[in-house]
Formats: C-alpha cells, sequence, structure tokens
C-alpha cells in the first residue's frame, strides 16, 4: 500500500502498472524473463549474478512506480512543488526502505519515496498514538488514482505476481478477453515450483522461487542449461512479501498460510481481477503515460541495473613491481573467474617469469570489469581485451612493452 501524506488513503494498486507494462522488449535471447518486483532479489541479482541482469524484467517495483507517478501527475495536478509532496509507503518488506534510497529513483535529489514504514512499524505507531478504529468517524477514501484490481492485491503472495502476468498474458496470446482468471498452477508453499500453461498455441513454462537459497539454486541450474523457463518470479521471503521482514511477529505457524488465503480471498471478491480491465490503469496511461512501452512510460516505470561489486577497493596488487613500466590487470569477479580467469593469470604469470619480467610488469587483480558476459577481461596499459586469452593477453603485452623499449620473446 503506498499514500501520500495529502490524503487520507491508499492510492492507486499495488502491482497493476507493472503487470500492464512489464512484458514489452523482450527477445527470445533475454528468456527467461526474471521479475523485478522484490528489491532484495534485484540487489542480490545485481550482487551475485550480474550477468543475468539483462533477463530482470525493466519494471520497477510497485512502490517505486507508485512514487514515480504520484510525484509526476500530482505534482501537475495539485499545482504544487515536487517537494511539498511527500510519499510514506507502507511495506512488508526491510528492503523496501533501501530500495527507495537508491539515487536512481529520485529526480535532482529529491525521491520518489520519501519514507517507508513496515507494516510493523506502523502497527506499533497506532497503538502508541491511541487510535481506536473502531472509535472514529468513517470517511471516503481520497482515490486519485482509483481503485485496485485483484491482480494488484495477490502480488503480495508468492507466486501471485506470476499469477498477475498470466493474467494479462493469457488474453495477450489468445487475442480476446477470457472468462477465467485463477491460474492455480503457480499457486503452493514449496519455496521451488514449476508450472506449464497453454494459451492456445504456445505453451508457458514457468518457476516460482521464494527464499534466496532456492533462487541461487535455480538460476545456477539456469546458468548452467539444465532449465529452460520463459519467466521466473522470485521473492526474497519464504512465501512471499506475507512473510516479510517487516511483518508483524508471530508465533503461530498458520500466520502466513491464513495471509496467504486472505489475499486470494479478497481477489475473488473485488469486481475486476486483471490489471487491463481496470480503467483507472487505462486513464494513467492514456493521459500520461501514452501506452505501455513508450518512452514516458520507461521514463516513470523503468529502472536500470548495475553490477555491484562485493570488493570496494579498485584492485588487489599480486604481483609487485615498484619501477614497473606496465601495468596489467585482470578481472576476479564471479563471471571472469568461472570463464577461466584463474588460469589465464596463472599462464600470464609463468610467462612474465620465463621472460624475466618480474620487476617490468605490475600484475593486479579488480573485481568488477563490468562486461560479465564478455570474461575474462584484461586489461592491459589502456587496452581492455574481451574474452581474453593467454594468446591475446601475451601479444598486448608485448606491443605495449615495445613501444616502451622493453620486449619479452
Amino acid at each position: 500500500t503506498s499514500a501520500s501524506l495529502g490524503g487520507k488513503s491508499p492510492i492507486g494498486s499495488s502491482g497493476e502498472s507493472t503487470t500492464v507494462d512489464s512484458l514489452g522488449g523482450k527477445s527470445p535471447g533475454d528468456l527467461p524473463q526474471f521479475t523485478s518486483c522484490c528489491p532484495a532479489w534485484v540487489k542480490f541479482a545485481e550482487q551475485y549474478y550480474a550477468e543475468m541482469l539483462p533477463n530482470l524484467s525493466s519494471c520497477r517495483s510497485p512502490q517505486q512506480m507508485f512514487g514515480s507517478l504520484a510525484k509526476d501527475v500530482l505534482v501537475k495536478d495539485q499545482g504544487i512543488p515536487r517537494e511539498d509532496l511527500v510519499v510514506i509507503s507502507i511495506m512488508p518488506c526491510t528492503a523496501k526502505k533501501y530500495e527507495a534510497q537508491r539515487p536512481e529513483f529520485a529526480v535532482d535529489g529529491n525521491p520518489d519515496v520519501d519514507i517507508v514504514l513496515t507494516t510493523q512499524e506502523t502497527v506499533l505507531m497506532i497503538q502508541e498514538s491511541g487510535l481506536r478504529f473502531d472509535q472514529l468517524e468513517p470517511e471516503s477514501f481520497d482515490m486519485p488514482f482509483g481503485f485496485k484490481t485483484g491482480g494488484g492485491v495477490i502480488f503480495g503472495n508468492s507466486g501471485g505476481v506470476s499469477e498477475a502476468v498470466l493474467r494479462y498474458a493469457s488474453e495477450k496470446l489468445a487475442g480476446k478477453k477470457l472468462d477465467g482468471f485463477e491460474f492455480h498452477q503457480v499457486r503452493g508453499t514449496e519455496g521451488l515450483r514449476e508450472a506449464e500453461v497453454t494459451v492456445g498455441d504456445t505453451t508457458l513454462r514457468l518457476a516460482v522461487v521464494s527464499g534466496l537459497g532456492n533462487a541461487r539454486k535455480l538460476v545456477d541450474s539456469i546458468r548452467s542449461g539444465e532449465s529452460h523457463y520463459d519467466l521466473v518470479e522470485v521473492m526474497a521471503c519464504p512465501g512471499g512479501c506475507v512473510n516479510g521482514g517487516g511483518q508483524p511477529i508471530t508465533e503461530r505457524k498458520s500466520a502466513v498460510a491464513k495471509r496467504t488465503k486472505g489475499l486470494y480471498d479478497n481477489d475473488r471478491m473485488l469486481p475486476l481481477h486483471k490489471a487491463q480491465e481496470n480503467p483507472y490503469i487505462r486513464e494513467v496511461y492514456d493521459r500520461h503515460l501514452e501506452k505501455p512501452g513508450s518512452h514516458r512510460a520507461h521514463e516513470l516505470l523503468h529502472t536500470v541495473y548495475q553490477n555491484r561489486r562485493r570488493i570496494d577497493s579498485e584492485e588487489v596488487v599480486i604481483l609487485a613491481a615498484p619501477e614497473a613500466e606496465l601495468k596489467v590487470g585482470i578481472c576476479f569477479g564471479t563471471s571472469c573467474f568461472l570463464r577461466g580467469a584463474q588460469d589465464l593469470y596463472r599462464d600470464i604469470v609463468d610467462w612474465i617469469g620465463e621472460q624475466g619480467l618480474e620487476g617490468t610488469i605490475e600484475l593486479s587483480a579488480s573485481f568488477c570489469s563490468e562486461e560479465c558476459k564478455k570474461g575474462p577481461v584484461v586489461h592491459v596499459g589502456g587496452e581492455q581485451l574481451l574474452k581474453c586469452t593467454r594468446d591475446m593477453a601475451i601479444e598486448a603485452i608485448q606491443r605495449c612493452l615495445a613501444r616502451v623499449g622493453t620486449a619479452g620473446n
């Protein structure tokens, strides 16, 4: 749920725009497409699986989509400065606090989401303030972005994002409106489950994962070529957001199951269940975003990812040469390491020793070259060598040494 300080209510839905704008721009070579609504999973992928980042949906999370839209649309509609609109997000997730502070989710230093409260913090604040909801006079909601559909509600369950996407994709593939809206194939409690959904002549293969330990196993299986999917949903918390780190703590084992059931029950009780059925979402696109996948939609609803180094230092010198005539660097990041960086390092060291160039060449290791799919990556002087081999590295070293008057054989 997201709310602005200027209103009394949740505004819009939790996953509607995410669903509508999530399927554009991916080619078969980018499959599987991974969901991107869980910031803990996104950070995990940036840190440990950087070569898979092109496979993540470029969609912002619902929280960041809402903040971006609110500070663009409401600022114009209300005629107020952006900095005077405060967006507060109430979330079951502690990682949302980190996400809201990411620099890409701000305009001139003003964040799209100003404050993130967990549900547990919100409950505590309500209790400490002495509020008693049963004693308050009822008021209608302020609804500048309208109402939600069931497709947004079920985002909080593991499998809910996949189901919301299927509700949209199935009609897109069929080319017509379909009566059914529930896809039980992606529901369940297992930390890793697979499903196949056939629409017309197309069969979609999906995987639903909750818990980062399970995510690691699945991604490794995909990277090795053992597993193949069209869509992979990842939630960092077992069971999904209903079991998020910011949720009220309970010893009742049934609590998560009841929360999960509550979202599905709420979905059934709503008049609309698919994001594309929401007239307010269509109005937002018509008035502000033009169409799904437009340049304006990408500005407000999409983002980019980056490889995040696990070691802050730029490099570590592993073969020192105080009077070095040439510096050679080799990337030891995970992707380059798996592509043979260690063996290449040994070959270069052996060659340096064979040529008697120990005092001439300084060899260092870095931990991120930002070229994860093109490793091993070696830097010789100012030249970057991608998919480097022993012969490529030696030839480059010889060229550089020749320029300064020293060369190996």
